[in-house]
């Protein structure tokens, strides 16, 4: 199927892991149970929403990643609004949530939400029910649910930073996506598609290719297609000594988050600061971790203050 993101189609991925995802969202495809996808940053959860939500039949498919709004904007983003709830609301707007109709409401990265907006948003879940702003009259929930979460969600609910309640509502279908180190059988298949997507020519030896099949990708799918599409701005091909300075740098991380038992989001800073220094321009590192800049800058604004 087609999608927005730069991946392949999800029918050229023919890892089991990557088949047994496959199954399941086929499975729950008819129905409206929500659907929790669970997985690393750059795994392509979004992509699995968008064939979830394209075996459904249903339209349309509005995407809410939860954290790219402030979340003091977040209501009104989401419900909507009547002209005159607060200052600036010149006109009625109906929200993200009532374009929805029909269709699928994927709220990516549902982690990301702070816990006030979680409880409101347990509220709705389970009445199906929800007020805009400045509205006396409520509106019904007629979309399908499914979220996205990094796969320390759990960890998140022992800590108290997620809600078990909203957990436990949210997952009653939990698919994991597997990091991209545990998909070896993608690989091959994935690197075809990114060269002829850049127009990149592979010029690897079986060497370099079994050191591509044998790293742990700590940036999964999106590092793949990122090396890719370095090689088209370095001289249109990819060579072994790209591959090779490739898995030196994520040798290093890894042998580091190892050795001081870092936890998955120490290891994602890393990474991020890794692709800062490759490519000083915030929008491109931003771009290759598929989310905003603002995204981008929050989760940097975080790092200096922990």
């Amino acid at each position: 199927m087609p999608n927005n993101t730069g991946f392949p189609p999800i029918e050229r991925l023919k890892d089991p892991g990557s088949l047994e995802v496959r199954r399941r969202l086929d499975r729950a495809a008819p129905l409206n149970t929500p659907v929790l996808l669970v997985g690393e940053t750059g795994c392509g959860k979004d992509v699995w929403a968008e064939y979830l939500h394209a075996a459904s039949g249903r339209d349309p498919l509005v995407h809410l990643h939860c954290g790219d709004v402030p979340e003091t904007l977040l209501e009104s983003e989401w419900f909507g609004y009547r002209r005159g709830a607060f200052t600036g609301a010149e006109q009625d707007f109906p929200g993200k949530w009532a374009a929805a109709g029909m269709g699928t409401l994927f709220l990516n990265r549902i982690d990301l939400l702070g816990l006030g907006i979680q409880a409101k948003l347990l509220r709705i879940i389970e009445g199906r029910r929800y007020y805009p702003l400045g509205e006396v009259a409520e509106r019904l929930v007629t979309a399908r649910f499914v979220f996205s979460a990094d796969g320390d969600i759990e960890d998140r609910v022992r800590l108290g930073t997620f809600r078990a309640d909203l957990y436990y509502r949210i997952s009653t279908m939990t698919v994991p996506i597997l990091p991209l180190r545990e998909r070896p059988d993608d690989i091959r298949s994935l690197l075809a598609h990114f060269a002829g997507h850049f127009g990149v020519e592979v010029r690897l030896t079986g060497a370099g290719m079994r050191r591509l099949v044998e790293y742990p990708w700590p940036g999964n799918i999106r590092e793949l297609q990122n090396l890719v599409e370095s090689a088209r701005i370095f001289g249109g091909a990819l060579t072994d000594d790209r591959v090779e300075h490739l898995v030196r740098d994520g040798a290093t991380i890894l042998q580091m988050a190892r050795a001081r038992e870092w936890s998955l989001d120490r290891l994602e800073q890393e990474y991020i600061h890794l692709l800062l220094r490759r490519y000083p321009n915030r929008t491109t590192v931003a771009r290759i971790l598929g989310i905003s800049r603002k995204s981008l800058y929050n989760r940097l604004k975080r790092y200096e203050s922990s």
